[in-house]
């Protein structure tokens, strides 16, 4: 266990060998997060009325700011401009066309997407205009919300992202050290080691777990002083977490392995990391798509953790099957374990030349 022990400092020294690599491995996703945070489209939008004297306009504001969810915010947040005031982004004005009033919504230079966004919501303002109009014959639409409150999706993007950066931690790390072992001819050593291989490997794959969970929990930290939203409890996030370390890690010492260059490694370590993330409930539950994103999605570690740990973020609302995630992973861990082990041994210990 001694032995074991110094493996495992020693596997903490190499960082000093590739310090960049480290950092980008450890912090990327946290950075991404951050600056998704900063552009991501928030709920509430500013939408500027022209101020007239029509009779309607009183209607239109009580109207947009009825538009939201019945358990989250408003959708609009209405500001009376003057008429000679220039359009940042857009305006809605009261026009007369013949003889009916209309609400034309102006814009300024803005991307299509912000675009639908603005116009979905004065359409929504406008069919409440309708809606109260109809008086007894109005349409009754009765919500029956599944949550206590409304949590803002960027909760959900940097939840998904955790899993991410446990991955491309563990992926990124373990590849570019197994890699440059054979670069630098450092393979030697472990060859010529008294201890067996399965030391060598699982004293790695001890550094790249506790180094995946280390960048997960400081995107971790990052989404809690964003969002204002933390975990009800860490142990069950740290459990999910553990097995895509242990399969990125593997993942990653196996490509070192069989590439035995830092570069293409690097590639596919951050790519594989990515893939998941997208392939993996990265923009929504795999529910929410098409089924045959969700039966992709079953093959990526992210999907599973995801699910597992949804209800510390959501109010303990199961998703999923919770037993088939947990052994989904437990699978995936056996695989890529063995694969790593039986090509470790061939790579390293069967060859001494």
């Amino acid at each position: 266990m001694k032995r074991f022990v110094w493996l495992v400092r020693n596997e903490f020294k190499l960082a000093l060998t590739a310090v960049p690599i480290q950092l980008i491995a450890i912090f990327q996703p946290t950075l991404m997060y951050v600056l998704m945070a900063t552009i991501m489209v928030t709920p509430t939008f500013d939408m500027r009325v022209v101020d007239s004297s029509a009779p309607e306009q009183e209607d239109l504001l009580t109207a947009m700011a009825e538009v939201g969810s019945p358990i989250g915010v408003r959708y609009i947040n209405p500001i009376l401009v003057d008429a000679d005031e220039p359009i940042e982004s857009q305006v809605v004005s009261i026009e007369n066309y013949g003889v009916e009033l209309t609400a034309v919504q102006h814009y300024g230079y803005i991307d299509s997407n912000v675009v639908k966004n603005y116009r979905n919501r004065l359409t929504a303002s406008v069919l409440n205009m309708w809606n109260q109009n109809l008086g007894g014959r109005a349409v009754t639409i009765e919500q029956y919300p599944w949550m206590p409150e409304e949590i803002p999706y960027i909760t959900y993007f940097g939840m998904a992202l955790l899993p991410t950066a446990a991955f491309i931690a563990a992926a990124m790390i373990g590849g570019y050290l197994t890699a440059q072992e054979f670069e630098f001819e450092t393979i030697t050593e472990y060859r010529l080691s008294p201890l067996g291989f399965g030391w060598v490997l699982a004293a790695r794959l001890t550094r790249l777990v506790l180094t995946g969970l280390f960048a997960a929990s400081f995107l971790m930290l990052a989404t809690g002083l964003i969002t204002g939203r933390w975990p009800s409890a860490l142990w069950p996030i740290y459990l999910a977490l553990l097995p895509v370390t242990v399969v990125a890690g593997c993942l990653g010492m196996l490509a070192g392995l069989l590439l035995r260059s830092t570069l293409p490694t690097f590639v596919i370590a951050l790519g594989s990391g990515f893939g998941c993330w997208l392939l993996g409930d990265g923009f929504g539950l795999a529910a929410g798509f098409n089924r045959t994103y969700e039966a992709v999605s079953r093959f990526t570690p992210n999907a599973h953790v995801v699910e597992l740990t949804f209800p510390y973020y959501y109010f303990g609302y199961l998703v999923g099957d919770p037993g088939q995630s947990v052994g989904m992973l437990l699978l995936m861990c056996v695989v890529i374990l063995t694969v790593v082990t039986l090509v470790y041994r061939q790579r390293v210990r069967a060859q001494q030349g």
